[in-house]
């Protein structure tokens, strides 16, 4: 079936297996085991604050959700019907979007940066399995990365802005969860990327991240919690690299704040 999905790889996570101590595991890995109910009620509190939306509805769209919470992988999927009606389809995009997005910054957030991609494309997904090129196609391209981040395929991107074409609206909610920015693919080496930026969601009750301004200490004290340890030169790369990637989303943040006041032009 066509499905838009996630697919994301927790960093350090033989670390994490070897030096965190069982009662702080088993806290971290209950709430991954949670998601599957969680972030899709989380996400719905946030979209139908006012609980209008009928029950059938909010059971119909969290039932089309196809999830697999494995090691160090967490895998998404949402099925896609291009005859559906034209705001069935946007409401499913955005509702998945928002959710990958809490994804990562939950991940992050409880000291297991992950690193992944969107992508889009037929999947064959059955109970505890899933299988299809364009999985693979989604690994390759999220392990191409030397960063704690999710890359969006230039297939997913298109799908959504083809889907939001008009520039207002939720089109400038997805503008702010997809930047383009410079992202390490190896030793000196990048790429311009569109990324998933989950500093600036804010729906409801949540607030938007705190962003400290101390980034890579912070981000270290992420890489290390639950007793990981940096242990070569590649994994303190990834620090760096993904101080670098949060750099550029404040900056693409205050450039668009910036252009959001300046006097329009005739």
């Amino acid at each position: 079936m066509d499905c838009i999905f996630g697919i994301f790889d927790v960093l350090g996570f033989t670390s994490f297996c070897e030096n965190c101590d069982s009662n702080n595991a088993e806290k971290v890995l209950k709430i991954m085991d949670d998601f599957e109910t969680d972030i899709p009620k989380m996400v719905w509190a946030n979209l139908d604050a006012n609980n209008k939306a009928p029950q059938e509805k909010k059971e119909i769209v969290t039932s089309r959700l196809r999830w697999l919470v494995f090691s160090d992988t967490v895998f998404v999927a949402l099925p896609i019907e291009l005859s559906a009606d034209p705001d069935t389809l946007k409401f499913n995009l955005i509702f998945f979007t928002i959710l990958v997005a809490w994804i990562n910054r939950r991940m992050f957030e409880i000291g297991l940066p992950v690193r992944g991609a969107v992508h889009i494309g037929d999947v064959t997904i059955s109970k505890r399995c899933f299988a299809g090129k364009s999985i693979v196609d989604a690994y390759k391209l999220g392990k191409r990365v030397q960063v704690a981040g999710t890359i969006i395929s230039e297939q997913a991107r298109a799908f959504i802005f083809n889907t939001f074409p008009n520039p207002t609206g939720f089109n400038q909610m997805f503008r702010n969860l997809i930047i383009e920015c410079d992202v390490s693919t190896g030793k000196n080496t990048s790429e311009k990327l569109k990324t998933l930026c989950w500093f600036y969601l804010q729906m409801g009750l949540n607030e938007r991240f705190n962003i400290h301004m101390n980034l890579n200490r912070f981000i270290r004290e992420k890489f290390t919690a639950h007793g990981k340890k940096l242990l070569g030169q590649k994994e303190k790369n990834k620090v760096f690299n993904t101080e670098k990637l949060f750099t550029e989303w404040k900056i693409a943040n205050f450039l668009d704040y910036q252009r959001s006041i300046s006097p329009k032009t005739s």
